[in-house]
């Protein structure tokens, strides 16, 4: 399957999808079709029960550049002169943080691979999804302090999350390049390899293994970690609880158990199609 959006397309083969940013003639910037494309591709592929796995990354040699600029020339919010203009800020905002939000709600894991310059909006995209891959030429900046405005799709929210508190200020303070070696240490980035050849090849690997476990199990850890993420240890067993509840599967147990000892690949159900 493949489908080709103004800003990115989408393929999807063996349960793994793979969403490629596709303007690197513009530094795959994100523009205001990206912001009203991405959240209905990605819950096309969540509501078809067929991925399992997807795995973000983008053509040529820079990931993203962040913001189109271009959008504020155009958006009339972006230049409001009273409160009823401002209110629209508010819409537009929630629309695109809702966009890069939906990732944490998906059924399967996404996988960022990064190769090239990340900054701006496409470090908020990288946080929102569950794990990240670079390449050695990859590197990172929160670019929104370097001119003028602070960030606010998700990175200043997220980011205190994934790497420490105070490093996440240094840098939204700051606006300075966080080296690929330095978001490794950090724990931004899980692995980096070589070239952008073995970070795609890598990606896949690991998508495909996610793909071959259970998709129920998947999505149950999935739901139970984002949750675990912002509420109490207390709040996030009791959550647990009522999720095993609901999806505990013992056929998946079973098939896992029976693979293992036969030295065998068990096969798993697709989730169901869903549509609402």
């Amino acid at each position: 399957m493949e489908k080709c959006y103004e800003c990115f397309h989408v393929t999807v083969h063996e349960g793994v999808a793979h969403l490629q940013l596709s303007r690197p003639h513009k530094a795959n910037s994100l523009n205001l079709s990206f912001w009203k494309e991405f959240p209905k591709a990605i819950q096309q592929l969540n509501h078809s029960g067929l991925v399992r796995a997807m795995i973000i990354s983008a053509e040529g040699e820079i990931f993203c550049g962040g913001l189109d600029l271009q959008m504020f020339a155009e958006r009339p919010e972006f230049h409001a002169q009273n409160v009823l203009d401002r209110e629209t800020i508010l819409l537009s905002l929630t629309e695109m943080q809702q966009a890069l939000s939906c990732l944490e709600t998906l059924r399967f894991p996404v996988i960022a691979a990064i190769h090239g310059a990340c900054i701006g909006a496409g470090l908020d995209l990288i946080a929102a999804c569950d794990f990240s891959f670079a390449s050695m030429q990859a590197q990172f900046r929160i670019e929104e302090i370097n001119v003028g405005m602070m960030a606010d799709v998700g990175v200043l929210q997220r980011l205190p999350k994934i790497i420490p508190d105070n490093i996440a200020r240094y840098y939204a303070f700051t606006g300075e390049t966080l080296t690929v070696t330095e978001a490794y240490r950090l724990g931004l980035v899980v692995k980096v390899l070589e070239n952008k050849e073995q970070l795609l090849q890598h990606a896949f690997k690991i998508a495909q293994k996610i793909a071959s476990k259970p998709p129920v199990a998947i999505h149950g850890s999935k739901r139970s970690l984002v949750y675990a993420r912002d509420h109490s240890v207390s709040a996030a067993l009791e959550h647990t609880t009522l999720l095993q509840a609901a999806i505990l599967n013992g056929s998946d147990i079973q098939q896992s158990i029976q693979a293992r000892m036969s030295k065998s690949i068990a096969q798993f159900d697709n989730l169901h199609e869903f549509s609402f």
